[in-house]
């Protein structure tokens, strides 16, 4: 398989578009091979290669929108899964803000593909996984694995229209998982998990070993938990909970399709403070050797670096094209158009970033205070009003300079007005998944009520 084939793909199906009476066009196809080991109970239970080849067309006759994805490889298929499209797009409502960008100059992202991953074989994965295994078992034989895997994938992608969007990359991707809990004889801690993700084959081991080690020390931070204190005051979310926790609401208020349907209490908040000034947030689709980086987004559109939230005021939202003619106001797709080959555009981030701050993550909570320490958050959020409510998992209470972990403390509040709220921030971060690269943050003013 080569992206040159990709392409032709994509102009095959642009023809048949175009023959089967449909006035634009969009057509996107993916290839991808992955070898891959599961993990099971603590041993390796499967193993398995795959391969598959995808397909999307998106046509537009008139204003009316029709798209159709498969896997068949098959050119005889080709023709009726376009006429499908159309047929749709004939007796779909016209949407006046329907349309296909017009190209604009994509420049590649250095580091994406390892010629090494492609070498890569179930023997290779399995191999890794037994390494995993042993590692977290000699760092501590409490911590039980419920699940896991390893796999290293290989993947190509395309996308054409008519309007004259033509692009296609290579990519490679080695990612190893863990997911488990510590037992201590009758005590059973929180699960907890962990991952490494790399584009490159060197140096993964090393990468599996830390991830190794941050999922023992989570695991077995909820051994011993007691009771929790009630009060209001000051908690810490670890890179983990930021990431999860905090960035998903904040993100989900800045994506264009959540601001046009009133879904966002950020809509009209523009150039104004929507958080304490030592917040700064990044979207970067372009990070050298980046799991989430791409050249361009889901409409062929080149990804950037952009400022999200600077000094706690906010920046810009996220378009792909169709918000971005639903906005006007000489709005333009920032690279944000989010999906696959399987999918219809919608809107979503890339890599996000936060500026690191000036505190060591040890001095977050000073001696003389109580706070606690959110090692992940298990709970609901209101992603249109932030209110959230929820478990703190494998946290701790810190009273006086020390650390005790506590069981079924829960917090709640509002992530928004948390956000104002912030008062440190730590010089280290972590990369979550290749997700985010996060540091830990305190906010003060939590809700905080022992079980």
């Amino acid at each position: 398989m080569n992206e040159r084939y990709l392409l032709d793909l994509c102009g095959t199906l642009i023809e048949l578009a175009r023959k089967a009476g449909a006035d634009h066009a969009e057509t996107t196809a993916s290839w991808e091979h992955a070898a891959e080991t599961h993990i099971e109970n603590g041993s390796v239970h499967t193993v398995h290669s795959r391969e598959e080849t995808v397909f999307g067309v998106r046509v537009l006759v008139g204003e009316s929108q029709g798209f159709v994805t498969a896997n068949d490889s098959e050119p005889e298929f080709f023709a009726a899964r376009v006429a499908e499209a159309v047929a749709q797009a004939r007796v779909n409502p016209p949407d006046a803000w329907m349309g296909l960008p017009s190209p604009a100059a994509v420049s590649a992202v250095p580091g994406l593909y390892d010629p090494d991953v492609a070498e890569v074989g179930v023997g290779e994965t399995t191999k890794l996984a037994a390494t995993m295994l042993a590692r977290i078992r000699d760092l501590d034989p409490r911590v039980r694995v419920d699940s896991g895997s390893i796999s290293a994938t290989v993947s190509m992608r395309a996308l054409a229209s008519t309007t004259g969007v033509a692009v296609s990359e290579a990519s490679t991707l080695m990612d190893a998982g863990v997911f488990g809990m510590a037992v201590d004889g009758d005590e059973v801690a929180s699960f907890d998990y962990d991952t490494a993700v790399s584009r490159r084959r060197r140096g993964f081991e090393d990468e599996i070993a830390e991830a190794c080690d941050r999922f023992v020390t989570k695991c077995c931070a909820g051994l011993g938990a007691t009771s929790g204190v009630s009060f209001r005051g000051p908690v810490v979310l670890s890179p983990d909970a930021v990431a999860e926790f905090l960035l998903p609401t904040l993100i989900s208020a800045l994506c264009a399709d959540n601001v046009r349907k009133g879904r966002s209490p950020l809509a009209e908040r523009l150039g104004t403070p929507v958080a304490a000034s030592l917040l700064s947030v990044w979207d970067d689709g372009r990070v050298p050797g980046g799991v989430s980086s791409s050249a361009f987004d889901r409409e062929g559109m080149p990804t950037v670096r952009r400022a999200l939230v600077s000094s706690g005021v906010l920046q810009s939202f996220l378009f792909n094209h169709y918000e971005a003619r639903a906005r006007g106001q000489g709005s333009r797709s920032t690279g944000n158009a989010a999906g696959s080959a399987a999918s219809l555009p919608t809107v979503g981030p890339h890599r996000l970033e936060v500026d690191p701050g000036a505190t060591a993550m040890a001095d977050l909570v000073a001696r003389s205070e109580r706070a606690v320490w959110v090692g992940r958050y298990s709970g609901a959020t209101n992603a249109v009003t932030g209110e959230f409510s929820g478990v703190v998992k494998n946290g701790y209470l810190i009273e006086r300079g020390v650390r005790r972990p506590v069981r079924e403390v829960l917090i709640s509040g509002n992530v928004f007005e948390l956000l104002e709220r912030i008062s440190a921030v730590s010089r280290e971060r972590q990369d979550v998944g290749g997700r985010a690269l996060v540091p830990a943050l305190r906010a003060e003013d939590v809700s905080v009520t022992a079980g």
